[in-house]
């Protein structure tokens, strides 16, 4: 091998390792965003909803960036933190929102950024994390709205069969049957009562005029007790003035001392 040849030789090997430099250079600083014209952001998730590495970023219906990483928080499996990325110049206020959200009929997945309105100095550097939330996807949110609606159903199924069974129980041979004769006896009832008004008025109307005289008796009565009220009163007073004189005059001593003679004869007897 000459010196040319070797020369050569090591021309290329220095020229291998330059390039191999660059590239690792290049990647190294891409990757630690020293020039890379990207701002990488973090939300962090106990769900990510099948959102994948290269899902869109958008912010207000624009694509401002893509998913660059999906992983583990610190080995928790019950939080997931996404890395993405977003253009350089775009400002975040603090307390936005990094939302995952459905982006098409379909399901496929994005992150949507929802702005602070609220007026704030403050914004989001690279690095930071955004307040992470997942919203209802299509699904869920019909699920959400029928669930009344699917209780209510529910209820008057309940309710519907309830009433067919009352219905079967209403309208099976033996139910019927008692109705029945049910609705007889109720018949015969109104017969009969319809028969006695009947003989009730019959005998109003035979009797009305002895009844109108025992009216009229009975009233001339009392209209004779009203007239003789007085003689009647002098009546009792005379009566006790007479109980009264029997009493002043021993009559009641008579009377006990017959009782007690009669007593004795009874027992010598």
């Amino acid at each position: 091998m000459t010196k040319e040849q070797k020369r050569y030789i090591k021309t290329g090997i220095l020229f291998t390792i330059i390039i191999f430099i660059t590239i690792w250079g290049v990647n190294y600083i891409r990757s630690n965003d020293l020039i890379s014209n990207q701002i990488k952001l973090y939300g962090v998730y106990s769900d990510v909803k099948e959102l994948s590495e290269g899902n869109h970023v958008f912010l207000n219906g624009t694509k401002i960036g893509k998913v660059s990483k999906i992983d583990f928080l610190n080995g928790d499996l019950n939080k997931l933190v996404v890395e993405f990325q977003i253009r350089n110049g775009i400002q975040i206020p603090d307390s936005s929102i990094a939302m995952i959200t459905s982006t098409d009929i379909m399901g496929t997945k994005g992150l949507k950024i929802i702005l602070n309105k609220n007026k704030t100095d403050k914004y989001y550097k690279s690095g930071d994390t955004l307040i992470s939330k997942v919203e209802n996807s299509l699904s869920e949110e019909v699920n959400k709205q029928i669930l009344p609606l699917k209780l209510k159903t529910e209820n008057m199924l309940g309710t519907l069969d309830s009433l067919l069974i009352a219905f079967r129980s209403v309208f099976n041979p033996k139910t019927r049957s008692n109705i029945k004769q049910s609705f007889e006896h109720i018949q015969i009832t109104l017969l009969n009562l319809k028969n006695t008004t009947s003989s009730l008025d019959t005998l109003m109307s035979t009797e009305k005029l002895r009844i109108a005289k025992i009216i009229n008796n009975a009233e001339s009565i009392t209209s004779n007790l009203k007239e003789n009220n007085e003689n009647i009163e002098k009546i009792l007073s005379n009566f006790g003035d007479i109980s009264d004189s029997l009493s002043a005059s021993g009559f009641v001593n008579i009377i006990h001392n017959a009782d007690t003679a009669i007593f004795k004869l009874n027992t010598v007897l």
